[in-house]
């Protein structure tokens, strides 16, 4: 066509047409702009199937990551409805020797540490094509990791090393606590007495627990219920694309 065009328009020229002339360069200009415009078009399209493609990949792997991630979590908070009936008791000053068989001595040396998987996320930060679901799973993972969940679980963990220094440097008992598991039938008598009667420990269990029942597994609970909507609404994108 652009051939036709060039022809017809040297022809005008020679001929001293010059209306046809200018009429056959415009035509002329006008498929090369159209031929330009197709080929941006055709590169975009193959752009976009290239960016859909990648996302797929991402979210196929971040739905791996939410499954750990909310197995995890949810391990968390059975773990700690287990043993919400000894901080009862220590928060209600009713401590007991029995207590012991049921980690009196231990509740609060267990940090939780959730390894959160976010070699999806990452991925998915790193693609400009970004859609509301793309920035609804980022957001909610900043706020796991610099708000509501690793960050308690630092100031839970700090609760329990300054206890176990504690007990390091001012009580003969340290190493005997450290050796073996802690029960009423294998424990000195002085060991037993700081855990049964002890004022200290029973303020570091209050301040653990108060962080525990009341910020953190709130948290916990909500977050396992987000990364299950998440998950569905990736399932649902994935069988749609």
């Amino acid at each position: 066509m652009i051939k036709y065009f060039r022809r017809t328009r040297y022809s005008s020229l020679s001929s001293r047409k010059t209306g046809k002339y200018l009429k056959y360069a415009i035509g002329e200009i006008i498929l090369v702009v159209i031929g330009i415009l197709l080929a941006l078009q055709i590169n975009n399209w193959n752009e976009h199937r290239k960016e859909q493609k990648e996302l797929k990949s991402i979210y196929q792997e971040i739905v791996f990551d939410l499954d750990s991630d909310i197995q995890e979590l949810t391990t968390i908070l059975e773990g700690f409805q287990k043993t919400r009936p000894v901080f009862d008791k220590v928060f209600s000053d009713a401590r007991t020797v029995e207590l012991l068989d049921n980690g009196l001595s231990r509740i609060i040396a267990g940090n939780p540490a959730t390894g959160l998987n976010t070699s999806g996320i990452e991925r998915l930060k790193n693609i400009s094509s970004k859609d509301t679901l793309s920035m609804k799973i980022i957001d909610t993972y900043n706020e796991m990791e610099n708000i509501y969940i690793l960050p308690v679980e630092k100031r839970l963990h700090k609760i329990g090393t300054d206890l176990s220094t504690v007990f390091r440097d001012n009580y003969d008992w340290y190493p005997e606590w450290m050796s073996k598991r802690i029960t009423k039938d294998n424990s000195s008598p002085e060991l037993q007495n700081y855990f049964v009667n002890d004022r200290e420990y029973r303020h570091y269990v209050i301040e653990y627990g108060y962080q525990v029942y009341t910020n953190y597994l709130p948290r916990v609970e909500y977050y396992i219920s987000e990364l299950r909507v998440l998950r569905s609404e990736i399932k649902n994108k994935i069988g749609k694309s």
